[in-house]
């Protein structure tokens, strides 16, 4: 009654150069999705479910912490825990988080072609929160979303000059943090 959704979409085109396997390697990897979050303290396995989300069948549940950096440290200068279910899909991922105050979303990131055919990443996020923060967490999205997708170019890059540099060395895999 007192809630509200929205959703939001945004999208990074690929050259071609970029390898599937490159890509899918960092959004499987939930270390290296959650940490595209600049306000992500950390995370470790969860010890309880979240109530109220069921989780689907081969996903993992974590808890994380994030600063709140949008909020005045003389108000509160700790952090906030919530849940995050994440799912690896064939062309990506799928991560469900529930926090604090009712906000729920859900994020797809997916590698598929665009309607020019061209390769790309789309994160797309539906959300639910109460109407009095809509505003707030709508920008809030908006803003994480490009910042979120800054930083998988980043690692994409890297991790696309790399294997250019050196070809048919095996990679290990690490998160990115």
């Amino acid at each position: 009654m007192f809630d509200t959704t929205f959703n939001h979409t945004t999208q990074i085109n690929l050259g071609e150069e970029v390898s599937d396997q490159i890509v899918l390697q960092i959004l499987h990897d939930f270390g290296m999705v959650i940490h595209f979050n600049p306000d992500c303290k950390g995370f470790q396995p969860a010890q309880n479910q979240p109530k109220g989300i069921p989780v689907p069948e081969g996903a993992v549940t974590y808890d994380c912490e994030d600063a709140l950096t949008f909020v005045p440290k003389k108000l509160w200068n700790g952090g906030v825990w919530y849940s995050a279910i994440f799912s690896q899909e064939p062309n990506g991922c799928d991560i469900i988080i529930k926090a604090p105050g009712g906000f729920t979303s859900t994020n797809k990131w997916r590698l598929q072609m665009d309607r020019e055919g061209r390769k790309c990443v789309t994160t797309a996020s539906d959300a639910k929160c109460s109407k009095t923060f809509a505003g707030f967490v709508k920008k809030f999205l908006e803003n994480s979303h490009a910042t979120q997708q800054s930083r998988f170019k980043d690692l994409l890059s890297a991790r696309t000059a790399q294997a250019a540099s050196r070809p048919g060395v095996p990679r290990r895999r690490s998160s990115w943090g």
